[in-house]
């Protein structure tokens, strides 16, 4: 176990915990190589739900919904080879915004059918509801929570995460403005959120004097023509822009419409179908990062299965959705029914999944060196793959 937390289990967790140890489960290990083979008879007939957190509907929801199409994908796979075994995952919409996810981590929290979650997905309403998962033992493992003091500044042993952090993400933004795009003069926006200032932060650090000024937006801003006047006047070659889609596409367009010709980069906030579909015709170009992998990269059938079940290609972290619902059903298979198992064999697990080889270290981090972050590039009005940003 990552840490020594738990203070107890409550009555009906501990019935389980029983039930299924009479029927000669404590003989079942966690395998931890992500290679099991379906798990014992041991665990047969565990009956559980898995929630996922995040904004499902609202103005930026594609950057979250792939990945619960991801996580359902896995677990509509699985399910048929363990017809035993009863779990079902139950979609959470918090819309992105902490006040509402609060009340539905609660409510997951309490209810001892759920013995771990996908998410949250957004840093926001992580840092608002740790706490909550914490005291109450629910192991989450985010497909996206990028904010680097989720864990590095204010861990919990209960949090995890299948991406890398901003520190991360955003040296690649600034290396691939300098390498790539060729900047000598970037100008740097961020919307003052928990999550984009940071990653702004990191950004400007890195690029050091090729940044030619910088600003901040408001989440529910529509009106961006002080910034924008800022930004002509400076002059740059290329704009940075950390926050959501629902700010940067009509920022972008005002941009465009004041006769900005550069560069326009912003980080994953901005990956999925909300952002070109905001900014219109204005986002043909942008680049958009994400230390999330395309669906073609991931290992073995996925793009075409997902193709097939949910009539699209797969978009923003759609394969790290999957890759964290597997973490939970090698949990299943190993003999695991109880939070506190649960999150025993999360904090111990090794494998390899569709993105990357997975091991979490003390802080619920995985390896940075199997962190992968990519550019993307709207064309159509479509992201598309670009290029993978050397991490060296």
């Amino acid at each position: 176990m990552r840490r020594n937390k738990w203070l107890g289990l409550s009555a009906v967790a501990v019935s389980i915990a029983l039930a299924v140890s009479a029927c000669g489960s404590s003989d079942s290990e966690s395998s931890g190589d992500g290679g099991s083979d379906g798990g014992s008879s041991a665990a047969e007939g565990i009956t559980a739900n898995i929630g996922i957190l995040g904004a499902l509907s609202g103005a930026n929801a594609s950057v979250v919904i792939p990945s619960a199409n991801g996580a359902k994908l896995a677990l509509e796979q699985w399910s048929a080879d363990h017809p035993d075994f009863h779990i079902t995952l139950v979609d959470e919409d918090s819309e992105g915004d902490p006040a509402k996810a609060t009340p539905l981590a609660t409510k997951m929290a309490t209810d001892d059918s759920f013995l771990g979650i996908i998410g949250p997905a957004f840093s926001g309403e992580t840092r608002a509801v740790k706490g909550i998962l914490t005291d109450a033992g629910l192991t989450a493992i985010s497909q996206s929570a990028t904010a680097t003091d989720l864990t590095l500044e204010d861990p919990s042993p209960v949090f995890h995460r299948v991406v890398g952090y901003d520190e991360i993400q955003g040296a690649a933004i600034a290396k691939y403005i300098t390498d790539v795009l060729g900047s000598t003069k970037t100008f740097v926006v961020d919307d003052s959120t928990t999550y984009g200032q940071p990653l702004a932060e990191k950004v400007k650090s890195v690029l050091g004097s090729v940044v030619t000024g910088s600003d901040k937006t408001q989440e529910k801003q529509t009106d961006f023509s002080a910034v924008v006047s800022k930004v002509t006047a400076a002059a740059p070659d290329t704009v940075f822009y950390a926050g959501y889609a629902a700010e940067a596409g009509p920022f972008l367009k005002q941009l465009r419409d004041a006769g900005f010709e550069g560069n326009f980069i912003g980080g994953d906030g901005l990956y999925g179908a909300d952002f070109p579909k905001a900014a219109g015709e204005a986002a043909e170009g942008a680049i958009v990062t994400c230390p999330c992998i395309p669906g073609e990269q991931a290992g073995g059938t996925f793009a075409a299965d997902y193709q097939a079940m949910f009539g699209e290609a797969p978009g923003a972290y759609a394969a790290e959705g999957f890759d964290a619902m597997t973490i939970f059903l090698k949990a299943f298979e190993s003999g695991a029914s109880t939070r506190e198992e649960v999150e025993e064999f999360v904090d111990s697990y090794e494998g390899q999944g569709l993105t990357k080889t997975y091991k979490f270290d003390e802080k619920g981090d995985v390896a940075e060196s199997n962190v992968v972050v990519w550019a993307y590039k709207v064309q159509d009005g479509t992201l598309v793959a670009d290029q993978e940003i050397s991490l060296g």
